[in-house]
């Protein structure tokens, strides 16, 4: 069952900031009272089964599998199960702050401005949540970042959702730090076994000092810890694919088995 409490996930989408506060999945036997969220929070609804009624400032809306809602700001509303065929639903909680300087995209705005929202889902919503389901309970390698691009990806296809149709011929605007990331990525994916801080840092054209700032900053480790957790990670492969340990470590990038020997003990 999906719970990420206090999921902490942060975005920068144009010129907003946007906080992922909790993901989780729910059946509804009990009405869950009426309420209003503050000031720049947000919270979508995606109903899989059962049915209900909606009433979101004193209006009442019919509530099936498929249907997704928003409720943000200070908009009232509460949800009234049926007893007789009780509700399950994915939440997504977010909040959205916004800060100067940056071109507002059409993305962005549509999150921003849509306090209120109810339709069918267009957008296969159901099947992301399953997947970030899926990558919180395995726990596999790199599910975190595997999580943060769902819950992205599902906030997106929300604000899809909100203008039907229309399509958009632009790319939100894309960060230095975007960017760097991008290749950073890159990096560790397919050159693991021979990057250096300085040839990283002269990819991201940065400093070595600055390069290690920005890994911290971006992915919250240094610049050895990433090295080794994509090394080891990369030995355990090729050992489970039948090479040896000693194989294994030179072709990861080590000098000699006992490097590995040592980042795993």
């Amino acid at each position: 069952m999906l719970n990420i409490a206090e999921a902490n996930i942060k975005y920068q989408l144009d010129n907003l900031k946007i906080k992922v506060l909790h993901i989780n999945y729910g059946v509804f036997y009990k009405p869950f009272p009426r309420h209003r969220h503050g000031n720049r929070f947000y919270e979508a609804h995606l109903v899989c089964g059962g049915s209900g009624t909606l009433i979101a400032d004193g209006k009442e809306y019919p509530l099936k599998g498929g249907t997704l809602y928003m409720t943000g700001p200070l908009v009232e509303h509460e949800q009234i199960t049926n007893a007789d065929d009780p509700m399950d639903e994915y939440c997504i909680q977010f909040e959205i702050t916004e800060t100067k300087g940056t071109k507002q995209g059409k993305t962005a705005k549509a999150l921003k401005e849509t306090v209120f929202w109810i339709g069918e889902d267009t957008q296969n919503i159901k099947r992301l949540f399953e997947m970030l389901t899926e990558e919180a309970e395995n726990k596999k390698i790199g599910y975190i970042q595997s999580v943060i691009n769902l819950s992205f990806q599902i906030l997106v296809c929300i604000a899809r959702n909100y203008v039907g149709s229309e399509q958009v011929g632009e790319y939100s605007a894309i960060t230095p730090d975007d960017k760097r990331m991008v290749i950073t990525d890159e990096i560790f994916l397919y050159n693991y076994n021979t990057v250096t801080l300085p040839s990283l840092a002269k990819r991201l054209n940065l400093s070595p000092r600055q390069a290690q700032r920005f890994l911290k900053k971006a992915y919250g480790k240094t610049f050895v810890e990433m090295r080794t957790e994509t090394r080891l990670a990369k030995a355990e492969e090729l050992i489970l694919g039948g090479m040896s340990p000693a194989e294994a470590a030179i072709s990861v990038g080590y000098e000699s088995p006992l490097s590995l020997k040592r980042k795993d003990a």
